[in-house]
């Protein structure tokens, strides 16, 4: 319970709040550029907590320079985004998020 409350805490401090009707798109999100510490939670629970409040998958993926990180881009059909980072322990940290998120059409079966 400790991971959710800390989760949905930096959801909050990169989100409005939630469209008051379902199937309305979260209001915008700002890009960030640091994580506040308390955005780590264990990789299950940011993955869970990001299809569950905003309907973001992860579309791509990649290994850090030093390969002790692996960054996710979770990407949603209304456009919000956010980028994951998670370290070798398994905890995981927003690094990112945002509204508007466009794909080239050379990528876009990616994101379906």
């Amino acid at each position: 319970m400790k991971y959710l409350s800390a989760f949905i805490l930096a959801a909050t401090l990169f989100a409005a709040p939630l469209a008051a009707h379902a199937g309305d798109a979260p209001a915008p999100r700002d890009a960030q550029s640091e994580p506040p510490e308390s955005a780590c939670v264990p990789h299950s629970v940011a993955e869970e907590q990001l299809a569950k409040f905003f309907n973001e998958k992860v579309i791509g993926l990649g290994v850090g320079r030093d390969q002790d990180t692996v960054i996710e881009l979770y990407v949603s059909s209304h456009g919000s985004w956010t980028i994951l980072v998670t370290m070798t322990d398994g905890m995981s940290c927003i690094a990112a998020s945002g509204e508007n998120w466009t794909t080239p059409d050379e990528l876009a079966g990616l994101a379906s």
